[in-house]
């Protein structure tokens, strides 16, 4: 199996995510790491992506603030979407050059990942074929978004394991309107945290992916690796 470095970063700010994604995609473009695996949180922050509407916003700028949420425009594809405390995000920095260049298996493949990780919980996520991501019983649990920089993938998914689900109304999940957020810890009516997650994830991935995954700290990332 390919090696593929994982690293917990916890809670960071998505601004200072997407720079360091940016960074980590070029050297990885330069074959000067691996493919690398981030998992994290971010504060929370509404993104609009590469095709979101500002009227997918549901509240003013203002509001934003007074909330404590910040707003961050982004690269990757998609509409709009929120962050906060309580969601697993996932972001696989992977050179596609040597996956065969098949963009629509690795979106499937980071679906099959999340499904993976609902369905230990005993929540049966599943795909919904005019949308990506992962939904319940007509409820968004996972959204998925992603950009290729040089054949190299930027982005992810973030699954929602026990967030503060009412502030999610400040949008229209990923521009469709009237649709709701649900949770792992909803779902399955019970406490669940993202430590959890974490675990779940790191055993359903490098299955889906057929990777080796070797842990690297935070600290390296961000001192040794990009430094």
């Amino acid at each position: 199996m390919k090696p593929c470095w994982i690293c917990n970063l916890g809670l960071m700010p998505y601004d200072q995510a997407l720079e360091l994604q940016t960074r980590l995609a070029f050297l990885r473009y330069k074959k000067a790491i691996d493919d690398i695996l981030l998992l994290l949180e971010h504060p929370p922050t509404v993104t609009l992506g590469k095709f979101g509407k500002i009227e997918n916003v549901l509240v003013t700028e203002d509001e934003l603030i007074n909330r404590g949420i910040s707003l961050c425009t982004s690269n990757r594809g998609g509409d709009v979407t929120f962050h906060c405390p309580g969601q697993l995000v996932v972001y696989p920095i992977m050179d596609m050059r040597s996956r065969e260049g098949n963009l629509r298996r690795f979106l499937s493949e980071l679906e099959e990942v999340v499904i993976k990780v609902t369905v230990a919980f005993g929540v049966p996520g599943e795909r919904w074929s005019e949308h990506p991501g992962i939904w319940v019983e007509g409820r968004q649990i996972a959204a998925i978004g992603l950009h290729f920089v040089r054949g190299v993938s930027m982005h992810g998914i973030s699954l929602n394991v026990n967030p503060d689900l009412e502030a999610f109304r400040v949008i229209n999940l990923c521009g469709i309107a009237g649709k709701e957020a649900t949770s792992i810890a909803k779902m399955a009516k019970k406490d669940v945290n993202i430590e959890q997650a974490v675990e779940l994830v790191r055993e359903s991935f490098p299955t889906v992916f057929e990777v080796q995954l070797e842990d690297i700290s935070r600290e390296q990332v961000l001192g040794d690796v990009i430094g």
